[in-house]
């Protein structure tokens, strides 16, 4: 089977939430005239040499204010770009704006393909070359390109990749012939996307894309091995025609069981198939793989970057090298807005594993309707200790976050997020204990140091957050209900707390088979100070 590389799309995700927003340059000339004198010349780009009447002026942009009425030529020259000439025409009493587009200077370049001498015939070899300009795709072999230097990328399967650099001259046609020879045969880039495999996870989250790279026609064979050397799965590759293969497993046996915990082999066995008279090429290449049906993943709210229930963080992990991204809008009367619809709260989250039992998140909160001093940006750090076994049922984790904001309760008591966030630092210890396969119980003490980003005051006493909630987890479905209280440590009045916000909240995960997708649901509740709102939320995401 073949594959097409995929852009990560948390990437892409993460380019579209943060993402500047570019001003657009002109596209077009532009001749501006209003009340004043002289001439005022711009260009794009900019750092033009400007002459007028063949006298060097300066380079744009450029104020000529003295320059009396009448007509002139204008010439622009800049390297790498066609000179530009007009006739401009400067009248009493009027000032002329003027913007020059300047198009870059190209040549033409022929690319000539052809088999090396002593090469086999399309018959035996057939020749389907692919082109590229500076890592580029294009479609034709004549190309008009920037004047300067261009590497120009020949690919073929069954074919030797051939690189050149050309000389690309303004005006002047030139003609590249590149002659391919026939490759040898090898296998490269083979691995699993995931080393570390639960099966029984939902859809493509407990499934693995085995893939390579070959470089001429051939045979192949996967087999997977057990701890004792024993064949437990086998799948024979079409033969190959293209250079990207892929095959996905999904944990099991040859009958279609799921396989037990421990650690497995997989094994490509490859041979060519030569277009002459030689003798085949065996190329044989393996990489471990562990089934381990503890290793579990499954979407959450992404809250302070602490995943869980949104009030109650949960002592676990993603498998290494696995991501969960999201964003989600508000409605109703969240915490902090000033009527109800008033405003519409977004946030986003991620979360991914860079190593067994370890976690890292970043989150943020954003409403458009309130202050800009009160968006606040999360990054958080969890450390798994502990999983739950027959004989001590007990999940436990460590978690540090640090939220940056102008704003925190120190200075407004209500500078905290509907999710419940709030600047500064958090240090928490999640704890659930299973009561069944499908759900538990479970609470989360956490210390927290209220500050912001102006300021490096702190409260005599550090503030006090206690998250409770139950959660379940099905297998294509998570959720649960969550409260949290806060209280908030004096800074002035001298050691002790006073009550912040009261947040709970219900909330449901669903991720579909077999896509990567996950769909967020949540209504909550708050109560501050004889004060309260209700609120609802809906989100999307993706999980791998």
């Amino acid at each position: 089977m073949m594959y097409q590389k995929k852009i990560p799309i948390f990437c892409v995700l993460l380019f579209l939430l943060l993402a500047p927003i570019y001003a657009k340059v002109p596209v077009q000339d532009l001749y501006l005239e209003s009340d004043g004198n002289g001439l005022v010349i711009q260009s794009v780009p900019a750092e033009a040499e400007v002459y007028i009447d063949g006298i060097r002026r300066g380079r744009t942009p450029l104020i000529l204010a003295t320059l009396v009425p009448g007509t002139y030529q204008l010439v622009l020259v800049k390297e790498g770009y066609e000179t530009r000439s007009v006739l401009i025409t400067l009248t009493s009493g009027k000032r002329l704006d003027l913007t020059l587009v300047l198009a870059r200077a190209t040549g033409l370049l022929s690319i000539e393909i052809e088999r090396r001498p002593g090469s086999p015939g399309p018959e035996r070899l057939p020749l389907e070359p692919q082109l590229f300009v500076d890592d580029l795709a294009v479609s034709s072999p004549y190309l008009k390109l920037p004047v300067g230097f261009h590497r120009v990328r020949v690919e073929a399967f069954g074919w030797e990749s051939v690189e050149r650099t050309v000389m690309v001259f303004q005006d002047f046609p030139q003609i590249l012939t590149v002659r391919l020879e026939p490759a040898s045969f090898r296998i490269s880039d083979f691995y699993s996307e995931r080393r570390r495999l639960n099966p029984y996870n939902s859809g493509m989250l407990g499934a693995t894309d085995i893939r390579f790279s070959v470089s001429a026609a051939g045979t192949g064979t996967l087999t997977i091995v057990d701890s004792n050397n024993s064949p437990v799965y086998e799948y024979r590759f079409s033969p190959f025609s293209e250079k990207n293969q892929q095959h996905t497993w999904k944990g099991t046996d040859a009958s279609g069981s799921i396989l037990r915990d421990g650690s497995y082999t997989l094994i490509l066995t490859a041979n060519s198939i030569p277009y002459d008279d030689s003798e085949p090429v065996l190329v044989t290449k393996q990489i471990p793989i562990v089934i381990d049906s503890s290793l579990v993943i499954r979407p959450w709210s992404i809250a302070s970057g602490a995943s869980g229930l949104l009030y109650m963080p949960l002592p676990e992990t993603l498998g290494s090298g696995s991501f969960q991204m999201d964003s989600r809008l508000v409605f109703g009367l969240p915490f902090g807005a000033a009527s109800p619809f008033n405003s519409v709260p977004f946030s986003f989250g991620l979360r991914f594993s860079p190593a067994n039992s370890w976690e890292v998140g970043v989150s943020g909160e954003f409403d458009a309707a309130q202050d800009p001093l009160a968006n606040q940006l999360s990054l958080a750090l969890r450390r798994a200790f502990l999983k739950s076994a027959p004989d001590f049922p007990m999940n436990l984790a460590l978690d540090f976050s640090w939220t940056a904001a102008e704003l925190s309760p120190l200075s407004d008591p209500t500078a905290i997020s509907w999710s419940g966030s709030m600047g500064g630092f958090r240090m928490g210890l999640p704890i659930f204990i299973p009561l069944w396969k499908w759900a538990g119980f479970g609470i989360s003490p956490a210390l927290l140091w209220p500050m912001d980003l102006n300021s490096s005051g702190y409260t005599a006493f550090p503030g006090l957050e206690l998250g409770a909630g139950f959660a379940g987890m099905g297998a294509t479905i998570t959720g649960g209900t969550s409260a949290k209280m806060i209280w908030l440590g004096q800074n002035e009045a001298g050691l002790g707390w006073t009550s912040g916000p009261i947040f709970a909240a219900a909330e449901l995960h669903w991720f579909p088979k077999p896509s990567v997708f996950v769909f967020h649901l949540y209504g909550g509740l708050w109560y501050y100070r004889e004060q309260f709102g209700a609120f609802s939320s809906i989100g999307l995401g993706f999980i791998h």
